[in-house]
């Protein structure tokens, strides 16, 4: 991402070749000092982002929009009838079609989408997913509501390109009550191949006309300026070469002294500070990431939050290796306005496999006050070129399957007693019951049954908050008919292997079982750092000794999911 590659030839021929691409005009962007406001770099001279140093395009909405219905206002929108955002303006977010329980939003993949590797992040797929997510809950609301994205899922399955051409979000209602809505969406580019699946909760609010109407950007008078997704690109993309020559700590540390990608110049962004498993970046919380209602548009915060998450990753890794988000998910705790201050991301690694990083990420406003929380996972892909984009699918194979798992141990409490007190007879028709009752809930969470040895379950997740809630659920369930049951959750890789899990992950799960007490959901520290912000509330069950796991391994009882 810098310098330090520049000894090779390929780097410095691929930094030009970017310059070339976009680069009319660079000199206004460096400018002697920081003039008080954020900046790219620390020394003399600094580069003040477009979404600082010029007046937003485009306009927020005013009150009048209340009195259509959510559909009736996406129509207008659609069909320019009200102005475009600020956001729009900035990127070419817009939608392309509405109806009653859907929406869909495309964005061009413009060459500013590029990372310093040339590929986009993951997170710019999130950034046009929630447009089509939130519109697809709006379809449903009478007049005079808004809506607030309050969760964001994002499963990645392969990296856009500038190749991508465009980038489609195609949401669709699943549930919708007076306050909340349940949305999902798949993710395209113009060839029709998939680039992940999206979903989130929305939450709909009745909008006071007079707070709409103080939150108004009115639209600055700026002839002869393109829109700045069409102008030409500027920023620091670098080949192989660079990547080769450079461990991850090295370049993380140079994107915060020099580097810019063209992403973070397009969005404002910079990097804060990079240690080793951590890293911390800025964005400017300006009036150009507004949404139509006025506020920094949710789909660049969960950009901050993964690029966040994505290079913290990075810092971990050795030269020659690539590193893509597989996962993210974000919970919006509060709406952010825009100010003269920055939004601020850190992101530190909680789990570092030999494939798979888990990242823990808190955003916090202008003010200091918390706005965010998200996780991640991270593919780590050694010796693997960056010219060629990471496709999730085609990565991990029967021959690299180690993929990231929750496992959920079951085991039903004084199990022998109980079988001698019923009888044969009785016993069986027990535990069937508690077989069809763990499956149940296996089912309705969405988990798969990996083995059952007579009163146990080995239960595998995709996600440790779904878990947590199915072994909650079987607790409760078992109880309506006299079983109490205790269970083990942990996180961490796996790979199938004839049907079965294998890898230490699956030992540690037994072990946190064997240390839960009866009517216990006890879990891993990791589990807890990858449920952060998901409402899952934990008692601090201390430090332990795993038979047969070095270390010490801190264990916490669920109180309430």
């Amino acid at each position: 991402m810098a310098a330090a590659g520049r000894g090779a030839g390929r780097p410095r021929r691929r930094k030009r070749r970017a310059q070339a691409r976009g680069c009319a005009g660079e000199g206004l962007a460096r400018v002697v000092g920081s003039l008080g406001r954020p900046g790219f770099g620390e020394g003399a001279a600094e580069v003040i982002p477009l979404t600082v140093r010029e007046a937003p395009q485009g306009s927020t909405w005013g009150a009048e929009v209340l009195q259509l219905p959510g559909l009736e206002l996406l129509r207008a929108s659609l069909e320019r009838r009200l102005p475009d955002p600020p956001v729009t303006k900035l990127t070419g977010l817009r939608l392309s079609e509405v109806g009653l329980g859907m929406a869909s939003a495309w964005m061009p993949a413009s060459a500013w989408w590029q990372s310093a590797a040339g590929v986009f992040l993951a997170g710019t797929a999130a950034f046009v997913a929630n447009l089509a997510l939130g519109s697809s809950v709006l379809t449903s609301a009478p007049a005079g509501m808004g809506v607030t994205t309050t969760e964001l899922s994002v499963s990645f399955l392969r990296a856009a390109t500038v190749r991508s051409q465009t980038i489609i979000g195609r949401g669709r209602l699943i549930q919708a009550t007076r306050s909340l809505g349940l949305a999902e969406a798949t993710l395209e580019d113009a060839r029709g191949r998939l680039l992940g699946h999206s979903s989130s909760r929305s939450v709909l609010y009745r909008a006071d006309p007079e707070i709409l109407a103080a939150r108004h950007v009115p639209e600055a008078r700026t002839p002869d300026l393109p829109e700045p997704y069409l102008r030409e690109v500027q920023g620091d993309v670098y080949g192989q070469e660079y990547w080769d020559a450079n461990p991850g700590l090295t370049v993380m540390q140079q994107l915060v002294n020099r580097t810019r990608p063209p992403c973070f110049q397009l969005l404002g962004i910079r990097g804060v500070k990079a240690s080793e498993g951590e890293m911390t970046m800025a964005m400017a919380a300006s009036a150009w990431l507004c949404n139509g209602f006025g506020v920094v548009y949710t789909g660049a915060i969960a950009f901050l939050a993964d690029a966040a998450i994505t290079l913290a990753a990075g810092t971990t890794v050795p030269a020659a290796t690539a590193f893509s988000t597989i996962d993210l998910k974000l919970y919006l705790l509060r709406p952010v306005l825009p100010a003269d201050g920055e939004l601020t991301a850190r992101a530190t690694i909680a789990h570092r496999g030999r494939t798979i990083a888990i990242a823990n990420c808190q955003v916090t406003g202008p003010d200091g006050a918390l706005v965010a929380q998200a996780a991640g996972s991270v593919l780590i892909l050694p010796g693997r070129h960056w010219e060629r984009p990471v496709q999730v699918a085609d990565e991990i194979t029967a021959e690299s399957g180690w993929v990231l798992t929750t496992v959920l141990f079951t085991d039903i409490v004084g199990s022998t007693r109980r079988a001698a007190e019923l009888g044969d007879d009785r016993w069986r028709q027990l535990l069937a019951e508690h077989h069809a009752i763990v499956r149940e809930q296996i089912r309705r969470f969405r988990g798969r049954e990996v083995d059952t040895a007579g009163d146990g379950f080995l239960i595998a997740f995709d996600g440790a908050a779904r878990a947590v809630r199915c072994a909650m659920a079987v607790r409760e369930h078992l109880r309506r008919i006299g079983l109490d049951v205790r269970a083990g959750v942990h996180a961490g890789e796996c790979e199938e292997s004839g049907g079965q899990l294998v890898g230490i992950a699956v030992h540690i799960g037994s072990r946190v079982l064997g240390i839960a007490q009866p009517g216990e959901v006890l879990v891993s520290g990791t589990v807890r750092d990858l449920v952060a912000g998901s409402g899952i509330e934990f008692g601090d069950r201390g430090e332990h000794a795993l038979k047969g796991i070095a270390g010490q391994w801190h264990l916490y009882a669920v109180h309430a999911a």
